[in-house]
């Protein structure tokens, strides 16, 4: 019986970690065409603060860029999750930012 709970155990951490890397790949900000429209920089700064890795850990930022794609320009923030060390970037559309 206690195999049994182990298994099960086991299958369910490994079914809501699945769940929740889905999610993640279809979140605000998680490929151009899902780009999070900002008006400031400082709003890029708030969103990226409550964003939180898949498995639950803390992403810090390890860089940031910028790109061009069909006349829209976009800032992108790489982070790195403090736990599992995943990476993950972050797209913003600063097409009508304000300077």
């Amino acid at each position: 019986m206690t195999i049994v709970a182990a298994v099960c155990a086991v299958g369910m951490r490994r079914w809501r970690r699945m769940s929740l890397r889905r999610a993640a790949a279809t979140r605000a900000g998680s490929s151009p065409d899902r780009a999070i429209t900002i008006r400031s920089y400082a709003e890029m700064d708030e969103h990226l603060v409550r964003r939180w890795c898949a498995c639950g850990g803390y992403l810090e930022r390890s860089g940031e860029g910028t790109r061009e794609n069909g006349g829209r320009r976009f800032r992108v923030a790489r982070l790195r999750c403090q736990e599992c060390e995943a990476v993950d970037e972050v797209f913003f559309d600063t097409t009508e930012l304000l300077q």
